[in-house]
């Protein structure tokens, strides 16, 4: 198995003991790897992908990133192999400008200032946001926020990629940016969201969460276009699956 790998085994998570988030999660992840993780709201997806990066800590069962153990102690380690895009950007942006914040990171794991420089320049400009370099954080639309945070983890040059509903806030025009820059993207990403579309864009194989279980592991367009499926679990099919019933009707 290559080194860019994520498993998990028997992952049991409470916010309290009344009520279990994720029960038996159970899957491996592999380096080239376009998941979609897809569900009804509180099936589990956001948590999940905060266990994936240490954000919740007491779980049961076995989190390993790359062969290294999720845990208090490692998570250093976890953090610059992972980008982790929040749903909500600000969450992530807390520095002033643009240029600091997709700084942080690489500055923050001991790099030189040349090459946190050439890092930041290269991530703005894989995103053609450039323009937005010295633009102050709080003067931003949330679509913009939406790009500088997907900057602010290409600037790590992770292994693996994670993104809570990374679209939300998306005109058109940057939510197909968003699509060709996961595609370009050649090692592992798990992409949390609602818009089935962009998963079957951009994802060859998806994971269906209700209720904090997994309910299929499998091909995309097997499972996007099970329309029973779907329904069963609070989802829709895609809309542009919706369209062609409509026309073959």
């Amino acid at each position: 198995m290559s080194h860019i790998h994520i498993s998990l085994e028997h992952v049991n998570y409470s916010y309290d003991t009344s009520h279990s988030v994720l029960k038996d999660i159970t899957f491996t992840a592999r380096e080239h790897d376009a998941i979609g993780l897809i569900g009804a709201n509180g099936a589990g997806k956001s948590t999940l992908l905060k266990l994936l990066v240490g954000l919740n800590l007491n779980y049961e069962g076995s989190i390993r990133i790359e062969d290294i153990p999720v845990e208090k102690n490692t998570l250093p380690v976890i953090r610059e192999k992972t980008g982790y895009v929040f749903q909500d950007s600000d969450s992530q942006l807390f520095l002033s400008t643009v240029k600091e914040d997709v700084a942080f990171a690489p500055r923050n794991y001991g790099l030189s200032e040349d090459e946190v420089n050439r890092r930041v320049e290269h991530a703005l400009a894989n995103i053609h946001i450039e323009h937005l370099r010295d633009r102050q954080i709080y003067k931003l639309s949330g679509g913009e926020k939406k790009m500088v945070s997907i900057a602010t983890i290409l600037s790590m040059i992770p292994d693996i990629i994670l993104m809570d509903e990374p679209s939300i806030a998306l005109d058109p025009k940057n939510r197909r940016r968003l699509i060709h820059i996961l595609n370009q993207f050649e090692h592992l990403k798990i992409i949390a969201s609602h818009d089935l579309d962009m998963i079957l864009d951009t994802c060859s194989r998806v994971i269906l969460l209700s209720n904090g279980e997994i309910i299929r592991d499998g091909n995309t367009v097997d499972i996007l276009s099970d329309k029973e499926l779907l329904e069963a679990h609070g989802l829709e099919l895609p809309l542009c699956m919706q369209g062609f019933s409509q026309i073959s009707h």
